[in-house]
């Protein structure tokens, strides 16, 4: 008798939720790159909290060949509010290289092309919208 009603109430459970959570992939052309050398890191973040301090984990480190411009994939993005800041690492070191006043000494960029003011723009300045569908962004660097 109890598995009847398990089963039964088993059979009325919409499928969808076994199904797991659509996801996208946005594609990321980064462009106006100054050298050939170095990496793009390229931070995708959902939240102000982790803006600029924690990437999530398929956030992309893509190795410099030339100047020409790159396209990256980023998959299994979820329906949300995000947010890209995309460094070029010219010497490798993982990180963005700044002057002794804090100014950046490497080419960024940031999702919206937002105009930078002194210091970082805000998590809601370069926010975007991911729906169902894939997504394409071309974020160009700033030099300077």
């Amino acid at each position: 008798m109890k598995l009847t009603i398990f089963l039964t109430l088993f059979a009325l459970l919409p499928f969808s939720t076994f199904a797991t959570e659509q996801t996208v992939t946005l594609t990321v052309k980064v462009s106006n790159i100054p050298r050939g050398q170095g990496n793009l890191l390229i931070g995708l973040y959902d939240s102000a909290k982790a803006f600029t301090k924690t990437p999530l984990p398929q956030s992309p480190k893509i190795p410099v060949k030339g100047t020409k411009p790159v396209h990256a994939r980023i998959t299994g993005v979820k329906p949300g509010t995000y947010a890209i800041v995309i460094v070029h690492d010219l010497n490798g070191n993982g990180k963005l290289d700044k002057n002794f006043i804090g100014m950046p000494k490497e080419p960024l960029a940031f999702s919206q092309n937002p105009k930078i003011p002194m210091g970082l723009p805000s998590f809601d300045a370069c926010s975007f919208v991911v729906g169902k569908k894939d997504l394409s962004l071309d974020i160009p660097l700033k030099l300077k």
